[in-house]
């Protein structure tokens, strides 16, 4: 009988070097939750192989344990917030790769902030990539002198680079805004087309899953709003004909919108060279895309519902296996 394989995964400390700790373990052991992960080995429970973790820190030198790998899995997924990090795995990379599978090449992932992949993935048929800059400003007319002098057109999204879920997002109607919420430091932040997806007053977000170029469903959400995140749900609550909508698209994803789409995914994976990422994005009804981001630092596999058994439990399922069969195929 062979021995099973031991599969390293990749953490990450933020270059602001902050985390949230959990817990203080008696020996004093801290135990801590940080962003800018794709977050897979806690879900990836399976005797096929073994499991070890490391987290990078931002020091230049750091002893690594020594231990016997045969595929390292790089979990360091936000360009824009662990630029440290990833330099550091991209070097390790380099001095295991000839020698291991690795899977989600660093210096891939520093080619996903939002600008990079509006650039990335221009000319793809039925593809629309709302256009992206990234600007430091230091004050209201330095935002409003970009969105002239790249061609803007009201509304545009403004955001800080490295926020997700919503956080710190704005949609700029006019040259009203003044943007007090907002530090103008010089920090980086995106500046997006706005790009009207309502179908009947109301919006949908897909967010797919690409596994070794193959294509799945992870949920829909639906909105009265423009701006969807985990909390849109209460919209769906509220209106339960679009609780079983999701449903019914669960069912059929598979027959009826994946073959459609999947040559418009199959271009993104080969543009992007991940081997897992998401993709958050509108379905229209000729199976055109519009993409609101692509990249590794999506909340997949953690399913938050109330009750274990949900319409997401099949889902979630059905990645994990993937990930497992790509894995264990390297």
């Amino acid at each position: 009988m062979s021995q099973k394989k031991t599969i390293l995964f990749i953490d990450g400390i933020p270059d602001d070097r902050k985390v949230r700790v959990r817990k203080i373990e008696q020996d004093g052991t801290l135990r801590w939750r940080g962003s800018g992960s794709a977050n897979l080995v806690s879900f990836l429970q399976t005797d096929l192989f073994h499991r070890s973790n490391i987290v990078f820190d931002t020091n230049r030198d750091q002893e690594l344990p020594k231990q016997m790998i045969h595929a390292v899995f790089n979990q360091i997924s936000d360009p824009d917030t662990h630029k440290v990090t990833l330099q550091k795995a991209d070097e390790f990379y380099k001095h295991v790769s000839k020698h291991v599978s690795f899977f989600n090449i660093p210096s891939r992932i520093m080619q996903t902030t939002r600008d990079n992949i509006y650039r990335l993935l221009q000319g793809i048929d039925k593809l629309h990539v709302p256009k992206t800059v990234k600007i430091q400003p230091r004050s209201p007319s330095d935002i409003y002198d970009a969105v002239k002098k790249e061609g803007f057109i009201f509304p545009v999204i403004f955001r800080q680079a490295g926020d997700h879920g919503g956080i710190s997002t704005i949609r700029v109607e006019d040259e009203t805004e003044q943007f007090y919420a907002f530090a103008l430091d010089g920090r980086d932040y995106y500046l997006t087309q706005f790009a009207e997806y309502a179908q009947e007053g109301i919006y949908a977000k897909y967010r797919l899953v690409v596994v070794d170029g193959e294509v799945f469903l992870r949920h829909v959400i639906f909105s009265d709003s423009w701006i969807i995140h985990s909390e849109s749900r209460t919209f769906m609550e509220s209106n339960k004909n679009y609780q079983q909508l999701e449903k019914d698209i669960f069912k059929t994803f598979d027959k009826q919108i994946k073959p459609k789409i999947q040559p418009i995914i199959k271009e993104i994976y080969d543009r992007v060279k991940l081997d897992y990422f998401g993709i958050d994005c509108a379905i229209d009804e000729a199976f055109g895309l519009t993409l609101f981001e692509a990249n590794a630092n999506m909340n997949i596999l953690l399913n938050n519902a109330k009750s274990k058994d949900n319409i997401w439990t099949k889902q979630i399922d059905m990645i994990i296996r993937a990930i497992i069969k790509m894995i264990l195929k390297r």
